[in-house]
């Protein structure tokens, strides 16, 4: 592994190309609309389509839409291949060229920032998803991915929780700006789908973690690094026993790709890593990598709302994608913890 943070990132966007190589003929000369393309999961598809766009004979023309509410990477790429448009994906827009593959990762997907704006998570879920969806039907794609989210199972009562569970959550509570939405994106999507015969697929990622995900995000990872790299502490504000399933993102990343680039439309898939883990667990883990003491306390949050509907249990039935696209997690919890931790400690503190 190597210790230069910046080498981390593009170790990760080298794997992840050369894991697609099956899929480069089929992207040779393509145009891909990546909406989101600057927050952390479209900064790597970005990268990774210019990654294998090096090989390309006839490189991808890549279009990247953000509102840059959230995005940390302000800056333009220069790059001949990446057109930028700073774009609202919840306001009516048009684009002129022809699109063959849309990848949908525009979403306000940090808590307290979903929070401050409920309406606008709505709107950029709902609206958002419905626009591109229109721009897919209109452009005759050939593929569109759909980032949904494991929280439309809202506090789940089966494990691992598989695609076909319906769900256990609140349409007035605290998280339900993103959770209902999320929810309201996919019934429009199969709608367009069953309709259109749009070649929608719809990945419910489960707590994605890696380089550039904000530190004040507010999941759990990134708070919990934030404390240790600034504060020598861990604050966790539960008991500690809650579990999640986290997924380095380079292995996420190559799951969503490889349902982009399927013949499964109408598909709905789990994308995550099923090892299951306590939050206490996290905080014991990255108390361990980080090289200086680090204390761990249990504070009650100010936020009265901070735990209200938060899921007990995560954790992701993977046996469709598995079964359809052959994806494989390779990177555990800790090895994950680890890349991160250098990348922060070098990018953020």
């Amino acid at each position: 592994m190597s210790n230069n943070s910046e080498d981390i990132f593009l170790e990760d966007i080298k794997s992840i190309a050369n894991e697609l190589e099956e899929f480069y003929d089929e992207l040779e000369g393509k145009t891909v609309l990546i909406a989101g393309g600057k927050g952390f999961l479209g900064t790597y598809f970005t990268s990774v389509l210019t990654k294998i766009n090096e090989t390309l004979s006839k490189p991808m023309k890549i279009i990247v839409l953000d509102s840059l509410i959230t995005s940390k990477d302000k800056k333009d790429s220069v790059n001949q291949n990446i057109e930028f448009l700073e774009q609202d994906i919840s306001k009516s827009f048009e684009i002129s060229d022809n699109i063959d593959y849309i990848i949908h990762a525009a979403s306000i997907a940090s808590p307290p920032t979903y929070r401050k704006f409920p309406i606008k998570t709505v709107d950029v879920n709902y609206q958002g998803t419905k626009n591109l969806l229109e721009i897919a039907k209109e452009k005759k794609v050939r593929s569109m991915l759909f980032l949904s989210s494991s929280e439309i199972y809202g506090d789940p009562e089966i494990f691992p929780t598989p695609e076909s569970y319906v769900g256990k959550v609140s349409c007035t509570g605290p998280r339900a700006c993103y959770d209902e939405s999320k929810r309201l994106a996919e019934t429009i999507s199969i709608l367009y789908f069953q309709q259109y015969k749009i070649p929608i697929k719809i990945a419910r990622p489960f707590n994605v973690y890696g380089p550039y995900l904000n530190l004040d995000d507010g999941r759990i990872i990134p708070d919990f690094m934030n404390n240790a790299i600034n504060k020598s502490q861990i604050i966790i504000h539960s008991d500690g026993s809650p579990t999640r399933s986290f997924c380095y993102v380079s292995d996420a990343i190559g799951g969503f790709f490889k349902l982009l680039l399927s013949k499964h439309d109408g598909i709905i898939c789990n994308v995550g890593n099923d090892e299951e883990v306590s939050v206490k667990n996290v905080a014991d883990t990255i108390k361990n990598i980080v090289a200086k003491p680090i204390s761990i306390k249990i504070i009650e949050s100010d936020d009265p709302n901070y735990t209200k509907d938060n899921p007990q249990r995560r954790c992701p039935d993977l046996s469709l994608i598995k079964k359809s696209v052959n994806y494989i997690p390779k990177i555990d919890l800790e090895e994950g913890l680890k890349r991160v931790y250098k990348w922060y400690r070098s990018n953020l503190s």
